[in-house]
């Protein structure tokens, strides 16, 4: 805002300067006309003074009841003024005065005193609706509490009835599932038990055909004379040479090393009678015709012609088929003499079909051919007790795989023999053993190395008696070769080696 009291002043202040300048330049009117207007120049600068007092007051005045007393100027007054409007009202313009600020805040303070009215009966007005609320709602939440307390009661009850039916449902869902999945159980066991019964019952009846069959085949081998009779006659007998000669060869198939236990002519169960001897095929001659050596006779029952000869390892034109028990020991020794076994029934034209060999594993298979089981004499238990190389778990893996194998030959209906009474029934000796040093079976040595003979359980022959009170003689008959009074030298009569002869023309060429 422009001070127009002190613009007026200034033009005046101005234009008496400038009058008073000109009455000095045309100061050649005259000295009293000077003087008049000196005089009138003076008292208008009286009231030029008096006026420039009372502008500078007034614009004290302002400035003070303006706020800003320290300005020295109009322009710095209207400078700090714009600048505190726009600071006051924000967007000023150059045409805003003053009083347009004035009445814009009173309007603005107006306005704010109504809102702070307003402002007062509304919070007034809220806390009396609070208060109303509050009421209502304390008597809305207590009807609603008591409500709740009635709808709860009886939802628990409702809850309590159908939990207590829903218990009781599934109680019996339960059961009646634990029922079904019995009666499920058992009728799948009856079902196995009777697909096992039938399974069972098909094998047993497949192995009793099998059995009849070889029963009946057996009934036909045993109603035969020749089986009943014997495997084969002694149709010649030299007690001198001890040989004799057996009506069946090359084409029956009867091998060397093959022995027959000797019968007498009217026996009627070679398998069971007691034998007079034994031979052993030497070689074959024909295709039905073989020369064997007597092994064993008595002098007052010797091997003769027209004695029958008979062996469980053969038969006429058939394979004899054996199966073989666990460590089957021959001389008592505590070792397995199987592949000894083995070798007298496969030289005698026997087979092996099946056999638990010395680690307890079942080799082959019992088939219904099988004629007979040899039975270790010994019972299993105390066999693989002693033998300190096995673990419990292999002994009784052992025991099990020997019930096993035994179980299977009796439900095939396979005759079983003891190794003992089979032994005794292909006539079998037992020959001079040599033993290592330290070997079971032969000798050990003392502390200072001397030898200690093992002491024999059997009877020892008289040649070999400590200190015989005479020489051993032979009970038998002496080969005419060391005879003392053969003259001349014995001949044989039987066929020379080629390998013989050859050398023998060839000596005498």
């Amino acid at each position: 805002m422009r001070n127009t009291g002190v613009t007026v002043s200034l033009v005046i202040f101005m234009g008496l300067s400038g009058a008073l300048g000109g009455a000095t330049y045309i100061g050649a009117k005259g000295a009293s006309e000077a003087k008049q207007q000196a005089a009138a120049l003076k008292a208008e600068s009286a009231e030029f003074q008096s006026l420039h007092s009372r502008t500078q007051s007034d614009f004290t005045t302002l400035k003070e009841r303006l706020g800003y007393p320290a300005v020295e100027s109009a322009e710095e007054l209207s400078t700090q003024m714009d600048a505190d409007l726009k600071s006051a009202l924000g967007v000023v313009d150059s045409n805003t005065s003053y009083r347009d600020a004035i009445q814009a805040l009173g309007r603005a303070n107006k306005r704010g005193a109504q809102g702070k009215k307003d402002s007062a009966q509304m919070s007034k007005d809220a806390q009396e609706l609070a208060a109303s609320h509050k009421d209502m709602n304390a008597a809305q939440l207590q009807s609603y509490g008591e409500k709740l307390g009635e709808l709860r009661a009886s939802h628990s009850d409702a809850l309590a009835d159908a939990r207590s039916s829903f218990d009781k449902l599934n109680a019996e869902f339960n059961a009646q599932g634990e029922a079904l999945k019995q009666l499920e159980d058992e009728t799948n066991g009856e079902i196995k038990a009777k697909n096992q019964e039938s399974a069972d019952f098909s094998e047993i009846s497949d192995n009793l055909q099998r059995i009849n069959r070889g029963l009946v085949d057996r009934i036909e081998e045993i109603g035969n004379v020749e089986f009943e009779r014997a495997d084969a006659t002694i149709i010649f007998a030299d007690q001198v040479t001890r040989l004799v000669r057996l009506d069946v060869g090359e084409k029956d198939g009867v091998r060397p090393m093959t022995t027959f236990n000797v019968f007498p002519p009217d026996t009627l169960d070679v398998s069971k009678d007691r034998a007079k001897g034994s031979v052993q095929v030497v070689r074959t001659l024909g295709d039905h015709i073989c020369v064997a050596k007597i092994l064993e006779d008595e002098m007052s029952n010797p091997v003769m012609e027209g004695d029958l000869v008979y062996t469980p390892l053969w038969r006429p034109g058939k394979v004899i088929r054996y199966a073989l028990d666990y460590r089957l020991d021959i001389d008592g020794d505590g070792l397995s003499d199987l592949d000894k076994i083995m070798g007298l029934l496969n030289s005698s034209g026997a087979q092996v079909a099946a056999y638990i060999n010395d680690k307890g594993e079942v080799e082959g298979a019992i088939t219904e051919d099988v004629y007979r089981l040899v039975r270790a004499n010994e019972n299993i238990e105390d066999v693989v007790t002693r033998d300190s190389t096995l673990n419990d778990e292999t002994r009784e893996k052992i025991k099990k795989t020997e019930a096993d194998f035994l179980q299977l030959a009796k439900d095939k209906g396979i005759e079983e023999i003891f190794l003992t009474d089979f032994l005794k029934s292909i006539g079998y000796k037992e020959t001079a053993k040599i033993t290592r040093y330290r070997e079971k079976g032969g000798v050990d040595l003392q502390d200072n190395g001397a030898p200690v003979p093992e002491a024999s359980s059997d009877p020892v022959a008289p040649i070999f008696q400590i200190n015989p009170d005479a020489a051993p003689i032979s009970p038998g008959i002496t080969a005419p070769t060391f005879r003392k009074d053969a003259q001349p030298a014995p001949v044989s009569n039987g066929k020379v080696s080629d390998y013989y002869m050859r050398q023998r023309n060839s000596k005498s060429e």
